[in-house]
């Protein structure tokens, strides 16, 4: 009889000491969601053989602390996640022009883009873009800002003549 309570006993302590030893402390609680909320955030480690992916709002890069290089045939190589930066625009970018320079503005606008160029929305606003081709092997681009363009003197040499337009300005063959 005393066996039986003996091991009713050890079964109840053994099942206490693992319900306790299952239930985190506040402070257990707190370092787990600062490590989950770390997971794919700045520094993170990501890429790799399985690929891991940042969390959003972040971006895999190369690692620069190890030797592991993916220009040099390093297809499998980790990386470290970064917070994507936002590509910051100025309004003044060649190839855009701008209807309006609100975002908020912009679904409330209706317009249409001349033939060789197509509508585009950002975070400085809305308009029309024109595909700026700077390889072209007929046009030589003194700038590709416009705004500069209307500062700069140039002469283009002889058998060639001088366009300004969305992309910049330079030298054309004369037609």
């Amino acid at each position: 009889m005393s066996l039986r309570f003996i091991s009713w006993g050890v079964l109840m302590t053994g099942v206490a000491l693992l319900g306790s030893a299952c239930s985190p402390t506040a402070e257990a609680s707190n370092q787990t969601a600062a490590l989950e909320e770390a997971q794919g955030g700045s520094g993170a480690f990501c890429g790799g053989f399985a690929g891991i992916p940042c969390s959003e709002g972040f971006t895999c890069v190369d690692d620069p602390n190890d030797d592991c290089d993916p220009n040099q045939g390093g297809a499998d190589c980790g990386g470290i996640c970064q917070e994507e930066k936002k590509k910051k625009c100025t309004g003044r970018e060649p190839g855009y022009n701008y209807i309006s320079r609100n975002p908020a503005e912009c679904p409330a606008i209706l317009f249409t883009c001349p033939e060789g160029s197509s509508v585009f929305f950002n975070d400085c606003g809305c308009g029309c873009q024109t595909a700026c081709n700077y390889n072209d092997p007929n046009r030589t681009y003194v700038s590709q800002d416009p705004e500069q363009c209307a500062l700069i003197r140039f002469t283009c040499e002889p058998g060639k003549v001088a366009f300004f337009n969305d992309c910049g300005c330079g030298c054309e063959p004369a037609p």
